[in-house]
């Protein structure tokens, strides 16, 4: 990880807890002002953010510990944990919101200060927009899930805002307080969502589940390469995992059992130098398992020159996601 990354997510998650804090303060008086469920779904929201922030902060200083001897992969996998766990304080504050919205729905809402709660709820959602767009584009910049996360749920947060002005407008415009609790349950929809998944997508990142569409693009690119490298007999057994900025790949190659060591690792090179351009990180570890050929491996190899062909080229099959984690295509 380079300095200026770790500099830039230093600063984007400061950033973010500061103005979280201001947020809050803001909110919370919006909320007393007014007695409006909208507003209090978008103060319950505020709470969530900064603890989710504090927590993502103190992941983020984890992840940056290079690795030990006990965790030789480094630390970067706390990352989902925190992004788990930022979605389960959003769904807590969805439940809360839902309580509260319906609680007004069955006693009738009691709403004042329309107007001065209005502006405070707009210059928060204005603040949260800009503030989430930061944190996302800081985070995928630096290739950091905690960034992102954070970034997502402060959009959330910005759109939770938009809600409660609206609520606020419409009860101000029609008088009809019903309005409010009613939005604040649509609100707290919304933020369900995406509190699930957050929790979905830190699930997958603890589980090591391959992205389709990288595998589809890595796929592409290794058949691109077969078909300019007759050497390139057969890609199988490819899986990829992530831990903080850092990309592993492992897979099984097979290469003309004649070639030296030199020549094997041109190929190593020039494979890792195409999964590096995937990833769009230089950040990626490439594991090879290198298989020398074997006699049944001449029905899939293109190499028509081999000085040790035992029979024919008879199965040309496009190198697709299935074949390069399958098992070798000879041996099918």
């Amino acid at each position: 990880m380079t300095e200026q990354n770790i500099k830039v997510k230093k600063k984007a998650m400061t950033i973010s807890l500061v103005i979280g804090m201001l947020m809050f303060a803001g909110k919370t008086s919006a909320y007393l002002l007014t007695g409006s469920a909208a507003v209090l779904s978008d103060a319950l929201e505020s709470i969530v953010h900064i603890i989710a922030t504090a927590f993502a902060f103190y992941s983020l200083l984890i992840s940056l510990k290079p690795p030990s001897r006990k965790l030789p992969y480094g630390y970067g996998k706390v990352e989902f944990f925190s992004a788990g766990f930022e979605g389960a304080l959003i769904i807590i504050a969805a439940f809360s919101i839902y309580y509260y919205a319906i609680m007004d729905l069955i006693k009738g809402p009691e709403i004042d200060s329309l107007d001065i709660g209005a502006l405070i709820i707009a210059i928060a959602s204005l603040t949260n927009l800009f503030l989430g767009l930061y944190l996302i584009r800081s985070g995928k910049k630096t290739n950091s899930l905690i960034l992102i996360a954070d970034g997502k749920h402060v959009l959330t947060d910005s759109v939770t805002s938009i809600g409660a002005f609206i609520a606020l407008i419409l009860v101000l415009i029609t008088d009809i307080p019903y309005f409010d609790p009613i939005i604040a349950i649509i609100l707290a929809s919304q933020i369900l969502y995406t509190g699930s998944h957050l929790i979905k997508e830190s699930i997958s990142g603890l589980m090591n589940q391959n992205d389709n569409k990288i595998l589809s693009e890595i796929a592409e690119a290794f058949d691109k390469e077969r078909s300019e490298n007759e050497n390139l007999i057969d890609i199988h057994n490819l899986r990829y995992w992530k831990s903080g900025e850092k990309f592993y790949v492992d897979f099984h190659l097979t290469l003309p059992f004649y070639l030296t060591v030199l020549n094997t690792h041109k190929y190593y090179q020039r494979l890792e130098d195409i999964l590096k351009k995937i990833f769009k990180t230089d950040q990626v570890e490439v594991m090879i398992h290198v298989d020398p050929c074997k006699t049944i491996a001449c029905k899939v190899c293109q190499k028509h020159d081999c000085v040790d062909r035992k029979s024919e080229n008879v199965v040309c099959k496009i190198w697709d996601v299935d074949k390069i984690t399958g098992k070798a295509s000879y041996n099918l």
